[in-house]
């Protein structure tokens, strides 16, 4: 998708759904921001901005509930947050790039270079014995078993396989029980 290109397609998780999604005017690639927004509220706050276990009446709220915020969000994050929920996509930060946001006061302690080339330690590193450790995950999680979403190969088309050159994929591995073996990406 090109930065002004629009499409249609609805998807996504109900929680993370821009409202110009909800309303089906077709939307452009705004609805990360808007997205980056819901899932910054959900870390400063522990729940999305306009979570409801309804959800019709979630996407309800999306579409008109006023964002509220609790006492310890400070105005600086508040400014942000708002700037990234502004429910009109050609008034959302963010919309003429992603300077805006990384420019936005919230960011200014961020050395943007410096991330970019890996050079700043993370303010906590999870200890991790191995590349299968899962200490670090709930057990709610790592109790689950896997289940593969096979998609018959035929029915991918060339433009959506090249969109994933590059990425690997391990198929047989004992952590994660019997896996598929095709020869495709997906």
């Amino acid at each position: 998708m090109s930065e002004n290109e629009r499409t249609n397609t609805f998807c996504g998780t109900p929680e993370y759904l821009a409202p110009e999604l909800l309303i089906g005017q077709g939307y452009t690639k705004t609805v990360d921001w808007w997205t980056l927004g819901v899932l910054l509220y959900e870390m400063m706050t522990g729940l999305p901005p306009f979570y409801d276990e309804n959800t019709n009446e979630m996407y309800r709220k999306i579409l008109q509930d006023e964002l509220k915020f609790p006492e310890d969000v400070s105005p600086v994050a508040k400014s942000l947050l708002r700037g990234l929920l502004t429910r009109e996509p050609n008034e959302r930060l963010g919309n003429n790039g992603s300077e805006e946001i990384k420019n936005h006061p919230f960011f200014a302690s961020i050395d943007w270079r410096k991330l970019n080339q890996k050079k700043l330690q993370p303010p906590y590193k999870p200890p991790v014995v191995s590349a299968y450790d899962t200490q670090n995950f709930d057990d709610e999680f790592t109790s689950e078993v896997p289940q593969e979403s096979i998609v018959d190969e035929s029915q991918i088309s060339s433009t959506m396989q090249e969109q994933f050159v590059g990425f690997t994929y391990n198929p047989a591995n004992e952590h994660m029980g019997e896996s598929y073996t095709g020869t495709s990406l997906l």
